[in-house]
């Protein structure tokens, strides 16, 4: 079960919290934002007070001056052992503490400011969420959708909080409040006119679509790596994993082994594997696959990388992500990773009989060594008996 925790110091416009495509998933209003960011701790580096005093809320009642000091907190990165001390140390309270106090002074509740405060307060807030009962993740999300309906529209700096409490509901099993927010949350970005930020939406939308998979078929389309179309109909009759992936995804190559192992034992008896590869480099993937012997079919759109047509259509943003599809073509488990993955294939095709590992193929100069061997011992004289 995937842990979505904001680490200290990710709590960002977007979160940053391990939903390993989401910075890049903004296009060209991400790259703006982050020079904009890089600008703004470059100004903050400029006329930054002394380190001992950085987390210490400035004086008085100036939400200016209060809004300017949770940007240059938000863009300080550590930089030594010291500092990340401090950092973890006073980060987060430093952060809820000058958020407060601009929701008490700020008496416009539709200005920036306090927009950006109340959303930072909630953030801070999602880590206990995670933990709590479903009472509690009711009464929350009931205060995001609260706080994103005061809002005329919905923009980037907004989707890090909506995602998250719609992933940490699915994380906890909640589904009936994790659709309510995927739906929810993911209407609003789509109904935007920003062409990055309604494509958010409709990640948002695809992630519902997939949460309600289960008994239903799926819809896969595309070219494989080699560049052929790609027939889902011809899976049909089989049991067949989908595995949506990337070679640089370190938990994705480490469930690789697994999935491998699977693979041999239960081919056989009718298991196949669909990889989807969220790569952006073509000759990144057809090396990987080439090394790591990976004998399944694997589709992959050119430059795409999270833009994957299949992974906008079913809201992956987190990886691996893997959906396991049965004879009839209906999908019966949509985490079917380590032990699951063998247990889902044994329910479904039967117990699979350990094959016998194969002896490793000798290498050509040791079979040589081993001919001489041979040889020499022939030409060796017997020994006469005593």
């Amino acid at each position: 079960m995937r842990q979505f925790k904001p680490a200290i110091g990710c709590i960002t416009s977007l979160l940053g919290i391990c939903l390993i495509g989401l910075p890049l998933m903004a296009g060209e209003a991400g790259k703006k934002a982050e020079k904009k960011a890089a600008d703004k701790k470059a100004a903050a580096k400029a006329d930054a007070a002394p380190a001992a005093d950085r987390y210490k809320l400035p004086e008085g009642d100036d939400v200016a001056a209060l809004s300017k000091f949770i940007v240059d907190l938000r863009t300080f990165r550590p930089s030594t052992p010291e500092e990340m001390a401090e950092y973890e140390k006073k980060f987060i309270d430093s952060l809820k503490q000058a958020a407060e106090k601009i929701v008490t002074l700020e008496k416009d509740k539709s200005s920036d400011a306090y927009a950006s405060a109340k959303s930072l307060l909630l953030e801070i807030r999602l880590e206990q969420v995670q933990g709590a009962d479903a009472a509690e993740q009711k009464k929350f999300l009931a205060e995001v959708k609260e706080f994103f309906a005061q809002k005329k529209t919905m923009d980037q700096s907004d989707f890090g909080l909506a995602f998250t409490i719609a992933a940490i509901l699915e994380n906890a099993g909640n589904k009936e409040l994790a659709l309510d927010a995927y739906n929810t949350f993911g209407k609003r970005f789509s109904e935007s006119k920003e062409a990055e930020v309604a494509a958010l939406g409709a990640k948002m939308l695809g992630s519902a679509r997939r949460m309600d998979l289960m008994g239903k078929e799926m819809k896969l389309e595309g070219k494989t790596v080699d560049g052929k179309d790609f027939d889902w109909k011809a899976y049909r009759g089989k049991v067949v994993l989908i595995d949506f992936w990337a070679t640089w995804c370190g938990p994705c190559v480490g469930e690789l082994p697994n999935v491998k192992r699977n693979y041999e034992l239960y081919k056989d008896k009718g298991f196949d594997v669909v990889g989807i590869s969220l790569d952006n480099e073509r000759t990144d993937l057809e090396k990987f696959l080439k090394d790591q012997k990976v004998p399944w079919t694997c589709l992959f759109e050119e430059g795409a990388g999270w833009n994957n047509t299949n992974a906008n259509y079913y809201g992956i943003m987190a990886i691996p992500a893997v959906i396991l599809v049965d004879k009839e073509g209906k999908v019966v488990h949509l985490e079917a990773r380590g032990e699951t993955l063998g247990a889902e294939l044994a329910r479904l095709l039967g117990p699979a009989e350990e094959k016998p590992a194969t002896k490793p193929e000798e290498k050509p100069e040791e079979k040589a060594a081993e001919k001489a061997a041979e040889k020499e011992g022939e030409k060796a004289p017997e020994k006469a008996p005593k």
